[in-house]
């Protein structure tokens, strides 16, 4: 069980190391695109005309890619809004049947000899270390995110390999090993390509902070994280790995959206609330 500490105690902590971190420069953070980024939106579903016209409105967006051509991305740029597209790397939705028909058996992570199914997404887990997968899922980065003209792609479910694979460090290093190397052979391909990370904090620590310009945090509601130990540890790492690689954190709460920004801005993280789900504008 995670240990409890008075907010208190929590907020103090944070605006002193506020202070002593912000005394701190790094390269990184100058030449990373999220850096200037102040106010973002999270958008899955496809768009209307009035919805790219207020998209420009952002610093950046973060979209389902598959429902955008090029000149709609490029519309949404022409103010300067960064736009980012959606990558599933650790589960395969059946949904996106066009990548979903294109894997093999080897590319779905087995435990007891059984794929790993999630209902709430109707999706399988995913074994990052198959060289196949690997490269079905750069084709898709190529296809959907480079080809169109992106700013950079969003890799979710990087988390699951810290949540799936924690009981087991051998499964767990290998991985964090095969998504660097998948990490590695993207950016060698697309050496200007921005990556962001969905959760995964210990594996952005210990595997892929030399990768990507932004992790985000999910779920980042007040009264579920502020009194917290084990967030204020996440708090500091992230800080901490801003501080010396210059990688971004973005928030993201459905409660609590004051309380939750304050939280968040307070560490100079990057804030984005929304009652409604992502398929919602």
């Amino acid at each position: 069980m995670k240990s409890r500490i008075h907010v208190w105690l929590v907020s103090s902590v944070l605006l002193i190391s506020s202070v002593v971190l912000s005394s701190s420069k790094h390269n990184a953070s100058a030449q990373n695109p999220l850096y200037p980024v102040y106010d973002y939106k999270i958008y899955y579903d496809e768009p209307t005309p009035a919805i790219i016209d207020e998209m420009g409105n952002y610093d950046l967006v973060i979209i389902e890619p598959i429902y955008y051509s090029q000149r709609q991305i490029t519309e949404i740029q022409k103010g300067g809004t960064l736009v980012y597209g959606y990558i599933n790397t650790m589960e395969a939705d059946k949904w996106n049947t066009d990548l979903f028909g294109k894997l093999n058996e080897e590319d779905f992570f087995h435990r007891d000899g059984e794929r790993i199914y999630y209902s709430e997404w109707d999706s399988y887990l995913t074994d990052i270390t198959s060289h196949h997968y690997q490269k079905v899922l750069r084709t898709e980065v190529t296809k959907q995110i480079v080809d169109k003209g992106l700013d950079g792609a969003f890799l979710d479910t990087v988390g699951d390999i810290d949540n799936e694979h924690q009981g087991n460090p051998d499964v767990l290093y290998k991985q964090r090993e095969g998504m660097v190397t998948w990490m590695e052979s993207v950016r060698e391909e697309h050496p200007d390509l921005s990556m962001i990370q969905n959760w995964g904090f210990d594996t952005l620590a210990t595997a892929t902070y030399p990768y990507v310009d932004g992790i985000m945090w999910e779920s980042f509601h007040f009264s579920s994280i502020a009194y917290d130990e084990w967030t204020y540890d996440q708090i500091y790492k992230l800080r901490k790995l801003r501080e010396n690689h210059g990688i971004q954190v973005l928030t993201v709460s459905m409660e609590e959206e004051n309380k939750s920004k304050k939280l968040s801005r307070a560490n100079r993280f990057k804030h984005f609330h929304t009652d409604k789900s992502y398929n919602d504008w």
